[in-house]
């Protein structure tokens, strides 16, 4: 189940983060930290490497999510 949340979590969390903060480097860093903190008592190499998985398909969305906004906008 953790396996599973590590990889959910950050690609749900970093593009709501993004919408929040404005600012892409500041939510993958809170979302790190977030996830530092729900897995702290887990320690597979397998959480980790979703957990890395789920930052990057999470920061790729929260561009493709950013990129369109700023067409909608402009």
């Amino acid at each position: 189940m953790e396996m599973i949340g590590a990889l959910l979590l950050p690609i749900f969390l970093i593009p709501f983060l993004v919408r929040v903060t404005y600012n892409r480097l500041i939510s993958i860093a809170l979302s790190i930290v977030v996830m530092i903190v729900t897995f702290q008592n887990y320690s597979s190499a397998w959480t980790v490497v979703l957990a890395v998985v789920g930052v990057i398909i999470g920061s790729y969305l929260s561009m493709r999510i950013g990129k369109k906004v700023n067409k909608k906008w402009s």
